[in-house]
């Protein structure tokens, strides 16, 4: 084993399970989502509490990474576990998991606060150690807790002090996106008694296969898009109604540009164009298969036209197929 909208031009192929779908936005536009599967092994739907979510684009495989087990598993296109191993090395504290360009598995790893990636082959044998290299002295109280590997490149995430920081698959550093002053003014300006400044703290991490970086930021009820040239977007709007934020978690985006966007509070995903309109929404809270329970990490394969969805309750992985109209 080796390891999207009115303005779209293109539509991918329905299959017979219809859940459920919302389609609103800009007139005319819309999508749909049908429910597909559960990642399973022979015995049944795997049950997981918000696993970590890769996909491996070139073989169509999906990783999931149980954080709690310490339990990598590795699924076929059709959502089978075709492999799964646990992580020996217990003395390293073991935070995300990303997958290469080459199939290889990569984890975020610190000891004694030391951030390293280690690099393991599909079947979960260690191949090395990458060591970050050429990093400022302030990246001295970097605390990395988040991982993605992306066109040669490795993306590492300080959720608490607001910091993104690239360096190459050798592990020497590249640059540093500081987003803290950006983030609490915007916070300011949405509380004037500076009480969300206190709690700000980035949610859901993704970057696309052209170097886009989005993340979510529960507290301010908003989206962000990160691009190339260092510009931040974002959006976004609290409230409980279709295509508001509750508490927005996961975050993906595909080559089309379309955003997806997960909310633990209202249990739906959502899917905006790359102009930020609303296109539509699906899952909410229950136990029917097109259901979802308190989404979180979202993986999009958009080539094959499949979102995967992490849930809690230990509801396992959702595999939708999705149509834009």
């Amino acid at each position: 084993m080796k390891k999207n909208a009115w303005n779209h031009p293109y539509c991918l192929t329905l299959f017979s399970l219809a859940a459920v779908l919302y389609g609103a936005g800009t007139a005319g536009a819309g999508i749909k989502a049908d429910f597909q599967y559960m990642l399973s092994d022979f015995s049944g739907p795997i049950p997981s509490q918000w696993a970590r979510l890769d996909v491996d684009r070139h073989f169509r495989e999906i990783y999931t990474f149980k954080r709690g087990e310490r339990q990598v598993q590795i699924f076929n296109e059709n959502g089978m576990e075709i492999f799964a191993f646990e992580l020996q090395d217990n003395a390293a504290m073991v935070t995300d998991m990303t997958v290469g360009d080459d199939g290889s598995i990569y984890l975020l790893a610190n000891r004694g606060g030391t951030p390293a990636i280690i690099t393991l082959d599909y079947r979960g044998e260690p191949q090395g150690r990458i060591e970050l290299s050429g990093l400022p002295p302030a990246m001295d109280a970097f605390h990395s807790d988040r991982l993605v590997h992306r066109n040669n490149s490795f993306y590492l995430l300080d959720s608490t002090s607001l910091r993104i920081m690239e360096v190459n698959d050798s592990g020497t550093f590249k640059t540093l996106h500081r987003l803290g002053v950006q983030l609490q003014n915007m916070a300011a300006e949405q509380d004037r008694e500076r009480k969300r400044t206190q709690g700000l703290e980035i949610g859901g991490f993704a970057v696309d296969d052209q170097g886009v970086i989005y993340f979510t930021v529960p507290v301010l009820f908003a989206a962000f898009r990160l691009n190339q040239a260092g510009i931040l977007e974002s959006f976004g709007r609290s409230g409980s109604g279709p295509g508001k934020f509750g508490v927005v978690s996961g975050i993906a985006g595909d080559e089309h540009g379309n955003i997806y966007v997960s909310d633990r509070l209202r249990s739906v995903v959502m899917v905006f164009d790359h102009n930020f309109e609303f296109l539509g929404e699906f899952g909410y809270r229950g136990h029917g298969e097109g259901n979802l329970i308190v989404p979180d990490d979202i993986a999009v394969d958009g080539k094959a036209g499949k979102i995967y969805v992490a849930q809690a309750a230990n509801r396992g992985v959702s595999v939708f197929r999705l149509v834009f109209q």
